[in-house]
């Protein structure tokens, strides 16, 4: 494997592994509060918008990278690749859509929840929402990292 390849092999996992770790830090952070509390109005306020422009930053790394590995891949193969590896890639693929639509929905729900706080009125409705949302894509995310392990045995 050449530097370059690894080099993107690696950046590929640090995006994903970076989208959904701080989709999952928010969850555990924020289950570790009362959502009606002053204490987590303040950290959702602060840390979502942040968590929200990192993770857009890994999203659109992902597939660049992916494309990069897949192109990687394709040039040491003797062949074509087998169907299942055809299947999990089209998988992570699918999981990859899913969880940018929940990232955008994410970015909605945050705008929302500044909205509520600043109205008093509804916060903690967009701020439930917010947290399932990090929590779908961090288990999206999961499973997504669990294919491209298996995809790397392939």
């Amino acid at each position: 494997m050449t530097a370059l390849r690894a080099a993107v092999l690696w950046l590929h996992v640090l995006c994903g592994v970076t989208w959904v770790g701080t989709s999952a830090a928010f969850v555990l952070a924020a289950s570790s509060m009362a959502v009606d509390t002053a204490e987590w109005r303040d950290f959702a306020l602060r840390a979502a918008p942040r968590i929200n422009r990192l993770n857009f930053a890994a999203a659109a790394l992902i597939p660049l990278t992916g494309i990069g590995n897949l192109f990687g891949a394709a040039m040491t193969r003797k062949g074509p690749f087998p169907p299942a590896f055809m299947g999990i890639l089209s998988l992570k693929v699918t999981i990859y859509f899913v969880m940018a639509i929940l990232l955008s929905a994410a970015v909605g729900a945050e705008r929302r929840m500044r909205e509520a706080a600043a109205a008093a009125d509804g916060l903690e409705a967009a701020a439930r929402r917010l947290v399932r949302l990090y929590a779908t894509i961090a288990g999206c995310g999961v499973a997504a990292l669990g294919l491209g392990l298996w995809l790397a045995g392939t």
